[in-house]
This record gives C-alpha cells, structure tokens and sequence, in this order.
C-alpha cells in the first residue's frame, strides 16, 4: 500500500479503491482534472470516453495535452500522459460519442460508478438516464465561469437531473470548441474566438493562431481593398475548405475518422456563391426583421469576406473583443457560424446520425447568434480542479456506501466558499428516478422475436399497447411515436425485432417506455408510474424472460409495493407473469 495513501485510507477502502472499475465520461477541462485527482489517489483500472478531438484553444488550462495534440482523439491522448507518469495502471481509452448504440445498458453495468465530466446539457441528461436504466451511481459535476456544483445520482435515492426543469434564462457553459459540433453554440464559440484571434490582441493561450497565418494579417496594408480581399479569400478557403478536408488527424483507427469525416462538408468560396438555398424548415413569411431570418447560404459567404475586410480597415483593430452590441463583429461571427453549420451537417436534413438524440445543429439569425454570443460563460481551470478534487472525495463515499454523508456541494464565488448541503429526494412524478418507477431488463431473440410479442408481455403486467413507446435512437420507426393497433400499424407488430435496425451493426437495446395514460383507465395513470422493459437481444433465448441477474432486485421489489387493495387481481396479475418470465 503506497505511503502516502495509507495515511489517507483504512486498508479496506484502499481496496476498494484499487479493484475498482470506473468510467469517466468527458476528457475536457473537469475530465483532465479527475484523471489527474483519480490516478494520484489510489484508483487503477478505469475507462475514458470522449467524442471530442484537440482544440488549441484547450491547450490553456487543459494540461495533458500539448501543441502536437491538436486534432488528435482527447481520450486516447490523454490515456498517453497518463500512462507516462503511471505505466501499471489499466485504462481504457475510447474514442466515441455516448449516443451510439453500442454504450447501452449492458456497457454500463461492468462499471462500479460512473463520473460524468460533460459540458453538453443533453448528453449530461442521457447520460444520467443511462445510468439510472442500468443502476449505476453517477457522480455529476458542472462549472460555469466561477461557480458549479458536484453531486451523485442513485436510483430511487436522490433527485436526478430530469427532475425539475431549468429555472431562467438558459447559460452557456462552454469549455472547448467541438472538432465535431454537435449544438449550434460550438459554432457560435468557434467564430468568437476566430473574431478575436483575428482582429483581438495577440494571445498566446489562443494558440488556434497556428491555424492562421495572423502576422500577415496584422502586418498587411489595411488600405489596400484588393489585397484585403484576396487575404479574406485566403482566410474563407484555408478555414471552411482546406482545414475540413483534412480530417481527424492520428490515434484514431481509419474506419473511426471515416465514420466521422463522412459527415464533414468541405466548402471553397466559389461553391459557397453558387449556393443560393435556405437551410431551415421554419416558415419564415411572418418574420419581419431580416436579422430574425435565416438567409439564403449565399448571403453568409458574402457577410464573412464583407465583415472581414470592414473589420480590418475599422481604427483600432488589433485590440478588438467580441461585443453583442457591435454589430460588425455580430454578423462576421454569424457568418462563421453557419459557415461552420455547414460544414458538419451541410443540409437541414443531413443530421450526423451519432447526434439523434442530441442537440441537433440548425443555421441561425443573426440575432439568434447575438443572443447566444451574450450569454457565454468563459470556463475557469481552478473552478473545473473544484469540482473534480470533490467528485473524488464522493466517490470514495460511494465506495464506502456512506449514504448518509453524500451532499450537494455548491462552488459558490460570492461568498467564496463550497457550500454543501443535503441531496434532494427524487419528484415522486419524475419520469427517470422516482421510486414509484419499474425497470426490468428483458432478454429475447430479436431475429425470432416479434413486436407484438413485447407488446401481449407489456399488456400481462396491466399496461396497455395503446400506450407502448419506441424511446431509443437506434430502433427506427418507433422514436416517439404512439403505436396504435390498427389497419396501419399491424405490420410493425408482426415484425422482428431485427428489422428495426437498418445498419449492419451488432443488435443493441430496445428500450419501451410503457405508460397508462388511456381515457377511463386507472393502474399505472392514477398511480404516477412508469414500467421501463429494457429489451435485449441474446441468441440462445427462445421465450422472452425477464433478467433477475442484473442487480435489479430492487426494480422487482418496486412491483410488490404497488399492491394496493382496489386493483388485487391487477397484482396478482403481475406477480405471475413475473415469475413466469423470469429465470
């Protein structure tokens, strides 16, 4: 037992720790931090996942990451540094997005608990629904500028993030500028810090200066309007053309960055002209500001070469800061914006399929652009250091299964203190984490099983089909919609469960999220509950059955205290039926 450590831990919670298996999900500001805290304090096998790759602009605070990493996979670069400084450890590096089929269930429940350094609001919230379908502890922290929170997640114990809806206006706690965007807001902060790499002072922790040549811009002669416009040209072309086509570049697997670079759009100044369409779905014929319109793509090509060389002949260039109140820095950034839009979903429909279940990306107004430009919340590298030194030291309450000593810990700059305090129980009405809900993991043969099978299991536990939906990204034709048993829809009941999967890729979860909701019924309606069937796909199963070796006794459990005396044979009902499926 190392020295150092063993002044810190009883000799059983430093085996706890050690034979630990965790998973970090985010290598960014926060997930640099936990790797840090978490290596040098005793945990030894763990798994990093993260879809972004190097920016320059997290070289600053981002510390396991140098010049030479830009463009390279953040996770396996990092799973790099680490390893140099402590070559026995066990880590596993995985280069992907959360969204993707294949981290489900299953992948979730080989982990102990869960860390969650994320700063994109949906995947936070996947994520944490992820981890309460599985069972799994998560351990949350988030940083705006100088405050945040840390806090833990457990299932039928303390609220999660779903259970109440964001209070005022929306902030944006961005810390990088995604390789691959996944939310407008990584485009609006892309062209921020283009517009003050551009025409701001020089900044060495901005080192997406080595992306540009800026000597050549700061040195021109700003009276000299050809010269300007070739040098605008040259910035269009090397930024939206030249840099796309160059891809994701080294500790990524070529089947990996094609997967990704297929849904990378390259475009020249020339092509940009001769585009004249409008990439948006919105009927726009009430809308009578021009800034609240999504132009034609033309205009946006036009507006970056127009701004850029206005920009530059303005006194005083070389000192310039993004302002929502200037509108030429507005509209150079809303051009870079769409400009940058286009590059990684091209048309409206051309959604990368990794961000289903994300925050899909959209072109948008000026003023939309404006709006979002004004209320970024800069990340701060000592608060991100907070909140990861105290999601480690609950982790080790986790470990401890000190229930009673996990807190809610607000970073709090105004009084320049952490204040912790108790974690709130969950909405009894939440559809995610209250205990009145029922997850129960059920294994089938999707090439044998089909739809209608799960529905007749649904209806012996006293739910009704009427109200059966597909709520996962990877099974299409059921993504949110009411199936119906009518003329319409029987064919999707007699279809195998395999022929929801369009792609070539090994079977995932299919996920019901079953309520009673129907006119003049009662059960799970009156009762505010909902029964999860978390449907997975396993070759040798003939009859459907309920898995009871997944630590979700307590999910079974749940069943048995919704006995209440006016629906006994509904009881009744779902207890054999539970015996009978289960194994």
């Amino acid at each position: 037992m190392n020295k150092t450590l063993s002044l810190l831990y009883s000799p059983e919670t430093y085996e706890k720790i050690r034979n630990s298996n965790i998973l970090i999900i985010g290598v960014g500001g926060i997930g640099c931090e936990l790797l840090k805290v978490l290596t040098n304090s005793g945990y030894h096998k763990m798994t990093i996942l993260d879809l972004d790759t190097i920016e320059a602009t997290n070289l600053n605070r981002q510390f396991y990451f140098r010049k030479e990493h830009v463009g390279m996979s953040k996770a396996l670069v990092g799973k790099e540094s680490v390893m140099k400084k402590h070559p026995d450890l066990d880590i596993t590096a995985i280069h992907g997005s959360i969204f993707e089929e294949k981290y489900d269930v299953e992948f979730y429940t080989q982990f102990d608990f869960i860390l969650c350094a994320l700063d994109n609001a949906l995947a936070r919230e996947h994520l944490g629904r992820m981890c309460l379908k599985s069972n799994r502890i998560l351990v949350d922290a988030g940083t705006g500028g100088f405050s945040g929170q840390a806090n833990v997640v457990k299932r039928f114990s303390y609220q999660c993030n779903n259970c109440q809806p964001s209070k005022g206006a929306p902030q944006y706690a961005v810390c990088t500028i995604r390789a691959s965007p996944s939310q407008p807001i990584h485009c609006v902060t892309y062209g921020m810090s283009l517009y003050n790499l551009l025409f701001g002072p020089l900044d060495e922790s901005n080192v997406l200066a080595g992306l540009l040549d800026l000597a050549q811009v700061h040195s021109c002669d700003k009276t000299d309007e050809q010269l300007l416009q070739s040098l605008a040209l040259r910035t269009f072309n090397k930024l939206f053309c030249e840099d796309i086509k160059q891809g994701i570049k080294g500790y990524v697997k070529d089947e990996e960055a094609n997967a990704i670079n297929q849904h990378k759009y390259p475009i020249s100044y020339e092509e940009g002209m001769n585009d004249t369409k409008v990439y948006t779905t919105i009927d726009q014929s009430k809308i009578e500001e021009e800034d609240d319109k999504i132009q034609p793509f033309k205009y946006y090509v036009e507006l970056f070469v127009k701004t850029f060389v206005k920009i530059l002949q303005t006194p005083g260039v070389g000192s310039f800061k993004f302002d929502k109140d200037d509108w030429d820095s507005v509209k150079f950034v809303a051009a870079t914006t769409n400009l940058r839009t286009y590059n990684f979903t091209k048309k409206f429909k051309d959604i990368d399929p990794r961000l289903i279940e994300g925050d899909k990306m959209k072109y948008l107004s000026v003023n939309e652009v404006r709006q979002i430009g004004g209320k970024i919340i800069p990340a701060i590298a000592s608060t991100n250091a907070i909140a990861a030194a105290i999601q480690v030291s609950e982790s080790k309450k986790v470990l401890e299964e000190n229930w009673n000593q996990l807190r809610m810990n607000w970073i709090q700059p105004t009084y320049d203190k952490i204040a912790p305090t108790y974690l709130p129980e969950p909405y009894p009405t939440c559809n995610h984490c209250s205990p009145r809900n029922v997850y129960l993991h059920l294994y089938c043969n999707f090439d044998t099983t089909i739809f209608g099978t799960i529905v007749e299991l649904a209806k012996s536990f006293g739910l009704n089909d009427y109200d059966i939906y597909g709520q996962s990204g990877t099974v299409y034709g059921l993504h949110n919609k009411q199936l119906k048993r009518d003329g319409a829809n029987e064919r999707i009941y007699n279809k195998l469960l395999s022929k929801f999967y369009l792609r070539d890729t090994p079977y995932a979860n299919m996920i019901f999220s079953v309520f009673e909701q129907s006119p003049g019924k009662q059960y799970y309606w009156q009762l505010g509950c909902k029964l999860e069937l978390i449907v997975m796909h396993r070759a040798d199963i003939k009859v459907p059955q309920i898995s009871k070796i997944t630590k979700l006794e307590t999910a079974l459990e749940q069943l048995k205290q919704l006995k209440i005396s006016k629906h006994q044979e509904l009881y009744e009902a779902r207890m054999e039926n539970l015996v009978r499926f289960s194994f």
